[in-house]
């Protein structure tokens, strides 16, 4: 009597919601195992639900413990007499076997997670403004106007894979283990570590090459060919054609306002002492930390001013050249 009593205790717990996970779980496969109580679980499941509909619709306030009172006496109305069984008493192995089975999940999930990161859409629609994104890896991409990027919060697997629509100067970081691949509408860019502009038309691809080699493979037929600093290459739909590339502009010699959006400080400064030569230094990590959205002119003296002045930070000029900003 006590074991079924015991029972009807756990049924009334699992289907109220008022078991743990863990124990609900176990409930659950143990219940899923025998054909008879599977059946005798499910049917409880299905006058349960039903008296919480009816409570509802009466707009009276559900308690489980009446409502398993009522539901006994439905079950013997209605002649489920709940045939014998074995009474099921909670054994410690099984909530083993149950949380066992949540870290395998959570450990599945997670590996999921990592390999199948969150993806990050830039866009810049500006007119005027070239918008400067530091990749995970360290990659300093310059978006110009009408240009879409698509990167994922962190680089997982073998490769560092970015879609692009648009125009863009890429300042790839060196990784050898892990080819940095762009891809477009009509082909795919494949480096280690270069500095390249990149256009893409609705009928082409124009690659110029200002520092390193770059690989474009045509997406329709698999046509590539390797495109060496001071080199150009137009992709159109079935071809690649190279030549020397004469001086021109790219989007970040031709920028004249630097746009950056919560980014941090220091991720900043990297980009403007590779930009113009400079050597600015940030003292503090968290002052290195602080995210910031800032616009400037394509000016140093007046990149320094804005920071010093809209930020209330201290600037201090050595006599070497070295610009030393703090709080």
């Amino acid at each position: 009597m006590n074991s079924k009593k015991s029972y009807q205790t756990y049924v009334a717990k699992y289907l109220s919601n008022e078991m743990a996970l863990a124990a609900k779980i176990w409930f659950y496969l143990k219940n899923q195992i025998n054909p008879k109580t599977k059946h005798e679980l499910n049917t409880l499941k299905v006058f349960f639900n039903s008296m919480k509909v009816n409570e509802k619709n009466k707009d009276i306030e559900f308690d489980t413990g009446k409502a398993w009172q009522k539901l006994q006496e439905r079950i013997k109305t209605e002649s489920y007499t709940g045939q014998s069984r074995t009474a099921f008493i909670p054994n410690l192995n099984y909530f083993a076997v149950a949380a066992t089975l949540l870290v395998m999940v959570a450990l599945s999930l997670s590996v999921w997670f990592y390999y199948n990161p969150k993806t990050i859409t830039l866009a810049n629609m500006t007119q005027s403004s070239t918008i400067i994104r530091t990749l995970p890896d360290g990659t300093q991409i310059f978006l110009g106007e009408n240009t879409i990027l698509e990167y994922p919060v962190r680089f997982a697997g073998k490769t560092r894979t970015v879609k692009l629509s648009g125009e863009a100067y890429f300042d790839v970081a060196k990784n050898g283990s892990k080819p940095f691949i762009i891809k477009t509408s009509h082909a795919d860019v494949k480096v280690v570590g270069t500095s390249f502009n990149l256009k893409t038309s609705n009928n082409e691809v124009h690659l110029k090459v200002t520092e390193g080699k770059v690989k474009i493979t045509l997406a329709t037929n698999q046509k590539s060919a390797l495109v060496q600093a001071g080199e150009a290459a137009i992709a159109s739909k079935n071809d690649i054609v190279t030549y020397t590339q004469p001086a021109g502009e790219t989007i970040k010699s031709a920028m004249k306002l630097l746009m950056f959006q919560d980014e941090t400080l220091d991720n900043i400064v990297r980009v403007i002492n590779s930009t113009y030569g400079s050597n600015i230094k940030v003292l503090g990590d968290d002052l290195k930390d602080m995210r910031i959205s800032v616009t400037f002119d394509n000016d140093i003296s007046s990149i320094v001013n804005i920071l010093s002045v809209s930020f209330n930070l201290k600037v201090t000029r050595s006599p070497d050249g070295t610009i030393i900003i703090s709080r």
